[in-house]
């Protein structure tokens, strides 16, 4: 490669546990709420706690082939022919999966925000910042990831101290009073909607994580943070809405916020709420979006313009500069 691309293992944390949030926040609790009532919050700690064995799966097939992407382990392990069209159904599946997140975007923002304003419209403008960050690099993502990661913490915080004068501990009650098969279709539920989609980090990790052991260690964190995060959303649902309200409504995390009244003083802030969203499912999209570009441009073997063009600019100006001190060498002779 001309370029070099890396990414930190902070700038990788960062990015994976805003990734494991993505569209889960926004489908997950209503989910498993409706098969796992006040147990839920237990069935998204199980969920965590498997997804941390995904982890160690695709952390030791990355260790397998530390400098290949996804796309180039399919070729190394399946053969050049049956590897691009496992490549291929990838590039598909992810292009369907992040015009379903896009279609959240729209979905929230015309019945909750924005009634009036077409779908159309809010799609353009939300891909068209996607486009720019995918066009920019996996390096401006991540960085990206490091600079909203504290506003995420900081309006995390907000929403919880918020909170907790709403909460009844009578909602949860009684506790593992549900049945096993429900039990376990919630706990698959979330499984399906965070730990299973890191294959997508795959196309990361490890050939743009140049620190092996660091970046393994910044995966399990990613991950643990990130399901910690949906299990207090999750039990902060149950705790003020109760089980009920938490499962018919369509999105029980933006009625927290809806609910936040701290004083008569802190109120209709559920919009700044929102934001939680906005910042989880564009790195969501991106990295799919991101693989989706990346594994075309494997699959049909394009390369990078933008690279082409700064290697030519390169060798151009080094000989330029040769030029120069060879034509001043003889005007000093």
């Amino acid at each position: 490669m001309l370029n070099e691309i890396n990414i930190s293992a902070a700038q990788f944390r960062k990015l994976v546990t805003l990734y494991s949030i993505g569209s889960t926040i926004i489908v997950v609790p209503a989910a498993i709420t409706a098969d796992a009532h006040q147990d839920a919050w237990i069935a998204a700690l199980f969920g965590v706690a498997l997804g941390i064995g995904l982890v160690l799966l695709f952390t030791s097939l990355g260790k397998m082939f530390p400098t290949l992407t996804l796309m180039e382990m399919n070729e190394k392990i399946l053969g050049k022919l049956f590897g691009k069209i496992v490549s291929a159904v990838f590039v598909l599946s992810n292009l369907f999966i992040s015009s379903q997140v896009l279609y959240y975007v729209g979905n929230f923002l015309t019945t909750q925000i924005l009634p009036y304003t077409p779908l159309t419209a809010i799609h353009i403008a939300f891909m068209g910042v996607v486009i720019v960050g995918v066009r920019l690099g996996i390096e401006v993502i991540a960085r990206s990831a490091e600079i909203l990661f504290p506003w995420f913490v900081g309006l995390f915080g907000l929403l919880i101290l918020s909170m907790i004068p709403q909460i009844k501990i009578e909602h949860i009650q009684p506790v593992l009073e549900i049945h096993p098969k429900a039990f376990i279709r919630a706990v698959l539920t979330f499984l399906s909607m965070s730990s299973l989609t890191y294959t997508i980090l795959l196309m990361i990790f490890p050939s743009h994580t140049p620190d092996m052991k660091k970046a393994t260690q910044s995966f399990y964190v990613g991950n643990i943070a990130g399901g910690l995060v949906m299990v207090t959303l999750i039990l902060l649902g149950i705790l003020v809405l109760g089980p009920y309200y938490s499962q018919i409504t369509m999105f029980p995390t933006y009625e927290l916020g809806r609910r936040i009244d701290v004083g008569n003083f802190l109120q209709g802030i559920e919009v700044v709420i929102a934001i939680l969203w906005f910042i989880t499912l564009f790195f969501k999209v991106s990295l799919y979006f991101h693989a989706s570009v990346v594994g075309l441009c494997h699959i049909f073997n394009v390369t990078d313009g933008v690279n082409r063009y700064n290697f030519f600019y390169y060798r151009l100006s080094n000989y330029y500069l040769s030029k120069n001190m060879v034509s001043r060498n003889v005007d000093s002779l």
